[in-house]
């Protein structure tokens, strides 16, 4: 069952000697630079398929999820600015300590002027809807079980376009200590969200319990969409718990039904993406060239 609810609901890398108090433990993995710094938040997937997790912020990583991955998938290590790495998950369960390169960017100068440039609105800016997204799913039994999962919009913007700031609404929230990170992916030929924008991480947090508009700030980080005319805006899964048991969590984001919107999910950092026609309540400001 998806969490869509309506009216109710190989190139192999190399792997370094395991050092450090998370490799000395047979249930975890880490991921970190070649020095050893640890790198926060890494995504960990099994290509094409809804088996993973996220790193936590010391780097370690939960072997559990892998146990249901065959010996030949490929599992592949990622982060907004460090080269993605891949490796045999059989080879992984051995020596579960993945070390990343950092990404080299190519920066160019961008001169802003008030008569050039435009800001305006992307996506949808209502806060209500006859259906919505639940990132909890009935098969989940432990709140880390949502880690790695992913939602989104796809977007048209202008090409040179600069994301000042995002908004996304939540209508109900069970949880506390939210992580989130946010994506903007370039589209493959499929259609689907592919290639990061990003040159660096954003990851922000929710305050317990809170509902109605999130505010992130995009301008620090400096994003631009360089020539595309589509992306997709997602929001990563990084951490969060209940703090009350109950059969049902809720952690909802309105939505309407849409012949011209689309809305991106996945279960897994290398899950397959699933589209449906939905509109969520998801949306940038954007500095955009006129003409």
């Amino acid at each position: 069952m998806n969490s869509l609810i309506c009216a109710s609901r190989l190139c192999l890398l190399s792997l370094a000697i395991p050092v450090g108090a998370a490799a000395q433990n047979p249930d975890q993995g880490l991921i970190s630079t070649a020095s050893g710094t640890p790198v926060a938040y890494a995504s960990v997937g099994v290509l094409g398929k809804p088996i993973g997790t996220v790193a936590n912020a010391q780097g370690a990583v939960s072997l559990a999820p892998f146990t249901a991955a065959a010996p030949t998938d490929t599992v592949v290590v990622s982060c907004v600015g460090y080269q993605s790495r891949k490796v045999l998950a059989a080879a992984f369960s051995r020596q579960p300590v993945v070390q990343l390169q950092p990404q080299v960017y190519a920066l160019q100068e961008v001169k802003v002027s008030a008569k050039s440039w435009k800001r305006h609105r992307i996506g949808r800016d209502g806060a209500w809807g006859i259906t919505f997204y639940n990132f909890h799913l009935n098969a989940d039994k432990d709140p880390a079980q949502k880690l790695g999962r992913e939602v989104g919009t796809i977007l048209h913007v202008a090409p040179g376009s600069y994301l000042e700031d995002a908004y996304v609404h939540f209508g109900q929230n069970d949880f506390k200590n939210l992580r989130f990170r946010l994506n903007v992916r370039a589209l493959d030929a499929q259609d689907h969200p592919a290639a990061s924008l990003l040159t660096q991480d954003i990851l922000f947090t929710v305050a317990n319990h809170a509902t109605g508009w999130q505010h992130i700030d995009l301008k620090p980080y400096e994003v631009n969409v360089a020539q595309q005319k589509r992306v997709a805006i997602t929001l990563e899964w990084l951490g969060g718990a209940p703090d009350v048991k109950k059969d049902w969590y809720c952690l909802t984001i309105p939505a309407a039904l849409s012949t011209t919107h689309r809305m991106v999910f996945r279960d897994k950092s290398e899950d397959q993406w699933k589209v449906q026609l939905v509109n969520v309540s998801l949306y940038v400001t954007a500095l955009s060239p006129k003409g």
